[in-house]
């Protein structure tokens, strides 16, 4: 036997893509990659790409990484990244409403909203007091 130390597998160096709008590719990272390995990318990256030497890639890789970070924003993530949202498209408009109004369409509204349709107006005819 020998007494040669095992070595941990390496992982592949991170080849960072600061132009895509893919988090994993930002971090340099394959869709597989779980929780530890996302942190560890983005710490590696961190010490590379400084926030107050280069802080465009640094705001980058830091969205990147709070897309990934928690297990429902990464499962958000991986749901929009395979399946994009639809494209944002302004409303039609409607046609011309039509706003002509009617004194019987009133009548009949305010008969209905209010107390015009009751039958009986006792409380209404009092006896004239001088």
């Amino acid at each position: 036997m020998s007494s040669e130390p095992t070595t941990p597998p390496t992982e592949p160096e991170l080849k960072p893509d600061l132009h895509s709008q893919d988090p994993y590719a930002v971090l340099g990272l394959t869709h597989e990659a779980n929780e530890r390995q996302i942190k560890r990318a983005y710490f590696t990256l961190v010490r590379t790409y400084s926030p107050e030497t280069e802080p465009a890639a640094f705001k980058k890789m830091r969205a990147a990484y709070e897309q990934l970070r928690h297990t429902d924003t990464k499962k958000e993530t991986d749901l929009s990244l395979f399946q994009p949202p639809l494209p944002w498209t302004p409303r039609k408009r409607l046609g011309r409403l039509y706003l002509s109004l009617q004194p019987d369409d009133l009548l009949d509204y305010l008969a209905l909203s209010s107390e015009l349709n009751q039958a009986d107006f006792p409380k209404d005819y009092r006896p004239i007091q001088l």
